[in-house]
């Protein structure tokens, strides 16, 4: 299936297992699914079914988001989605998703970093280092209440695009043919909801597809 309007093609994977779903909660659905109904999206996908990461299913896409928290896929499934970015499609991890996957470390070098661990939940300034990348283009340093998310692991050749402390907020890194970006922001209502989030995911997605457009409109 090609796309020849340029209007990605969006798949949202959600989720958390155990028993205590805070990142799982109807307001994260609600939330994340506004955000990308203010996208401009050729299709938009939602979904917690670990099954969809087939290679099938995935090429359907040109980029894939990921707000899942501690789940654990077959190396079948992994194998997918890691198949799918190296071949283009744009991957947008946000929160958690350095905090999923733990068993796999190919998908932990993909996303670009693993999660330790995170202070108190607060108000803190996430400070842009480059405005001029298309991620975070049009922003200034801003204040948020969140999880203040700080990662080990950390592969060569990402792009640090903003910060707090010293810690990687927002990056972006390649992949294979495919483009990979990171949003370490989005715990709750109160940073999902803020207008600084919706352009750093807008704008994500936009880049994240990118490759993958260029290569369908030129076919």
């Amino acid at each position: 299936m090609t796309n020849e309007n340029g209007r990605p093609r969006a798949f949202l994977l959600l989720g958390q297992a155990g028993e205590r779903q805070f990142h799982n909660l109807p307001e994260h659905w609600a939330h994340l699914g506004s955000l990308l109904r203010g996208v401009d999206l050729e299709t938009r996908v939602i979904s917690d079914d670990l099954a969809d990461l087939n290679s099938a299913n995935l090429a359907r896409f040109d980029v894939i988001l990921n707000y899942s928290t501690a789940r654990v896929a077959s190396e079948e499934q992994i194998e997918a989605l890691l198949g799918a970015v190296r071949g283009g499609i744009g991957y947008v991890g946000l929160h958690a998703a350095t905090a999923t996957f733990l068993s796999s470390q190919p998908y932990l070098e993909m996303v670009g970093g693993r999660f330790l661990r995170h202070p108190p939940f607060g108000r803190f300034t996430v400070k842009i280092l480059d405005r001029e990348h298309p991620i975070t283009r049009g922003l200034t340093d801003f204040e948020i209440e969140d999880e203040r998310y700080e990662l080990v692991d950390l592969v060569d050749g990402i792009e640090v695009l903003a910060r707090n402390e010293g810690h990687p907020m927002v990056y972006a890194r390649r992949y294979g043919e495919g483009r990979v970006a990171y949003i370490a922001l989005g715990h709750d209502a109160r940073s999902l909801g803020r207008p600084e989030y919706h352009r750093l995911v807008s704008q994500a997605i936009r880049w994240a597809a990118r490759n993958r457009l260029a290569t369908q409109l030129s076919s």
